[in-house]
């Protein structure tokens, strides 16, 4: 039954609403069964009742009305029971319930199987037949297996239902995606018409070449320097590392690439229309059949590119007018190039039906400083026109909200700002607290507008630079002059302080665009030092220029991610002596100057038992404290179905923690502590608790930590460590620092970081 199985879940996931899914869902399942009698219960909002929301079988007019509390009767039962149940004859059952007004008399044997998503019971599935008989268990398990890979869809079906409706209906509930971008919005929905659909252009023959090419090479130009204009808008806003984000694009227009491709297919006879849908859609093809991320959101690069080419070819619709009023852009696919059309005072929010944490409207939308969410599971384009509002910080999206809502976000933004303008005024202060100690607050950098702060923004330095970025934006790898050129900027800006530079570090989420690693789990895959290690060119290249940066600044340290043996350390040790001893021959230097320090990040488990050894070996440590959770809790952060176990205060990872500083103190290794927990005002209460003195974090979260610690005393924090480290529960640890954020007065700035 397989592949009745996948037909009718296609089925359902294509329904326009909640009724159309479940009326398509019941009779299918009746047909496929060869059953009686197919319906489907629904929990209604207070999750006290359960609904006859659709049937094929019992009387049409019990839809809607007939319901059964929940525990009563065998469908309460199973709800209840969150498991099958069998019966050969439901009326003998001691739960049984009679509801005359669904005129299911005629019927005996029943099988009902739970709908549930994300531990919540949706609702009850259930078949009936009107002879005396067990369903057998390839029955049960067509059902059981249905209604899981059903939950998901009608989970976002609700969804569609309201939206669809011709009324706008006031949605109190939130719509779940993922939160690409922190903060709030309150807007009306925008939806960008202005190009021409790829699929509506007709793939026709042409006599006329030699126009067709001219018609082609016109808008080529056009498309070229409408990209340069954005790149040139967007630069004024934005680091140069987020801004070459329009790089890539320039380079799509290359002859060797798709611009050579379309011109090539335009040769062969085709217009230049045509040609430009085969091409596009080809790569688009190609680019979403692959299986790691990176890559996979290249194609909407692709897209995007291609769409510009047919508007510069004249054939779309009229450019839509853009907004007057601040609003919240809303797009089956956001686009770098929506980012820099619209003025950066009317964009208050971004939502995207498609896209990822790592796509490059996602990356704009951070260094920028949008709210975002991507990856919401329903059609978008039903939101035009209608109110939302955005939170960022929880992943939530309001259609069409009740006033008290809208009150309290309204009140959160004013709050936002308030906060903002507060903490502000530390932020060129030292980071001491009330008793007198003094912490180390450095910035991570590279992957936002965090590599264009200045020190003067209340940065002690960089914590962390992230060096890959130049790699991500290329078609290749960049040259150690281009790497050299690059470091030497960003060591100067903090001339006197200093800048740990990470080798680079792809991999996993972060797939270079020009060597692509295909591989079933890329998290515990070819990455981080081991990639490097196995190419002591791209090592050794990336070492020199660094090391040519630092002999005209004086302020780096370099640090190696992903260790997890000792074998790695020394061969990464001997590769960075070598690359020392190049740079300084080539150079002559008489006198060199000492050798930047180097250090490892602490962010495989395994190490945690090593810590003696790297203290031989290394000047320094720094905790990856976002790796080093999702590898103790094995627990993909980014996976939708289990980021709720995704806990930073998890007693496991806090005993880790306690335990490296610890080990620090021990053997007198300087440690930082670098990942999102340093950040958050009640996790920076953790991480100093433990005894961590030098933080590293997004500079977004810099003013308000400053201010937290400004306003604490550390022998508070240091009297409760015991406490801490004997909870039992990730819960027990936040409650326990955040009734102490209320004490002093301070427990607004979590609300609204994690409202």
């Amino acid at each position: 039954m397989l592949g009745e199985l996948r037909a009718i879940v296609e089925q359902v996931s294509n329904a326009d609403t909640l009724d159309g899914a479940l009326a398509i869902l019941v009779e299918k399942i009746r047909f496929t069964m060869q059953t009686d009698c197919c319906s489907v219960y629904v929990t209604d909002e207070q999750q006290q009742n359960l609904v006859l929301r659709a049937t094929d079988g019992l009387a049409l007019e019990a839809v809607g009305k007939a319901f059964v509390p929940l525990g009563e009767g065998v469908v309460g039962q199973v709800a209840v029971r969150e498991e099958p149940i069998n019966l050969a004859d439901a009326r003998l059952n001691p739960h049984f319930k009679y509801l005359p007004e669904t005129a299911e008399d005629g019927f005996f044997s029943f099988l009902g199987t739970p709908i549930t998503h994300q531990r919540k019971v949706l609702g009850v599935l259930v078949v009936q037949q009107s002879e005396t008989r067990s369903f057998d268990q390839s029955e049960e398990s067509f059902l059981v297996t249905l209604a899981a890979h059903l939950a998901g869809v009608l989970a976002n079906t609700d969804i569609q239902a309201v939206l669809s409706e011709p009324t706008k209906h006031k949605w109190t509930h939130a719509i779940k995606a993922g939160s690409s971008s922190s903060g709030i919005a309150i807007a009306k929905a925008w939806i960008n018409r202005s190009t021409a659909a790829l699929e509506q252009q007709q793939v026709d023959v042409c006599d006329d070449i030699p126009h067709q090419i001219e018609r082609f090479n016109s808008a080529l130009i056009v498309t070229r320097e409408e990209f340069h204009s954005l790149a040139i808008k967007l630069s004024e806003q934005l680091p140069k590392d987020v801004a070459s984000i329009f790089d890539v694009y320039q380079h799509m227009l290359a002859d060797a690439s798709l611009a050579g491709d379309i011109r090539n297919k335009i040769e062969e006879g085709y217009q230049a229309e045509g040609a430009l849908r085969l091409v596009i859609e080809h790569y688009v093809k190609q680019f979403q059949e692959m299986n790691d991320p990176y890559l996979k959101e290249r194609a909407v690069d692709v897209k995007d590119v291609g769409l510009r080419l047919l508007h510069a070819l004249e054939l779309g619709p009229d450019v839509e007018l853009l907004p007057t009023e601040p609003v919240i852009v809303v797009a089956e696919e956001v686009t770098a190039t929506m980012f820099a059309q619209i003025p950066r005072q009317l964009l208050a929010g971004v939502v995207s039906q498609r896209g990822a944490a790592n796509s490059h409207a996602a990356i704009l939308a951070r260094a920028m400083g949008i709210p975002a969410l991507m990856g919401l599971s329903f059609n978008v384009n039903k939101l035009r026109g209608c109110e939302l509002v955005l939170d960022g910080y929880s992943g939530e999206l309001f259609v069409e909200p009740e006033q008290i809502i809208k009150d309290e976000y309204t009140a959160l933004l004013v709050q936002e700002s308030e906060i903002n303008s507060l903490v502000q005024l530390d932020l060129d202060k030292p980071a001491i607290t009330k008793d007198g100690l003094r912490l180390e607050l450095l910035i991570n950098a590279g992957l936002s507008a965090d590599s264009d702060i200045a020190i003067n923004a209340g940065a002690d330095g960089v914590g962390l630079y992230r060096t890959e970025v130049p790699f991500l934006m290329q078609d290749r790898f960049p040259s150690e002059e281009e790497q050299f050129v690059r470091y030497r900027d960003i060591l100067s800006r903090y001339q006197g302080k200093d800048v740990c530079m990470r080798t680079l570090d792809v991999g996993g989420d972060k797939q270079l665009p020009y060597f692509p690693i295909v591989e079933e789990n890329p998290f515990l895959g070819w990455r981080g030092i081991r990639l490097t290690l196995d190419h002591p060119e791209i090592f050794l290249v990336q070492a020199r220029a660094m090391y040519r940066s630092s002999i005209e600044c004086g302020n780096l340290s370099i640090m190696l991610p992903m260790i997890s043996c000792l074998n790695e350390v020394d061969e990464a040790s001997r590769l960075l002596e070598q690359a020392w001893a190049e740079v300084v021959e080539e150079l002559q230097l008489k006198e060199p100057p000492i050798r930047p320090k180097h250090g490892v990040m602490l962010e495989v488990p395994s190490v945690l038992f090593l810590l003696p050894e790297l203290a031989q070996r290394v000047d320094f440590w720094s905790v990856g404290s976002n790796d080093l959770t999702q590898y103790l809790l094995a627990v993909d952060r980014n996976n939708t179905r289990v980021a709720e176990l995704f806990d930073t205060f998890h007693p496991a990872v806090v005993r880790a923690l306690n335990q490296i500083i610890e080990q620090a103190n021990v053997y007198n290794t300087p440690v930082s502590f670098c990942g999102e927990l340093a950040g958050d005002p009640v996790g920076v209460l953790l991480v100093i608790a433990l005894g961590y003195r030098r933080l590293s974090m997004s500079s977004f979260n810099l003013a308000k930590i400053k201010y937290i610690i400004r306003h604490i005393e550390h022998s508070d924090l240091f009297d409760m460590k015991e406490k801490i480290l004997k909870c039992q529960s990730g819960s027990a640890i936040y409650t326990l620092l955040y009734e102490y954020l209320e004490q002093q007065q301070m427990s607004q700035l979590v609300r609204v970081s994690k409202h």
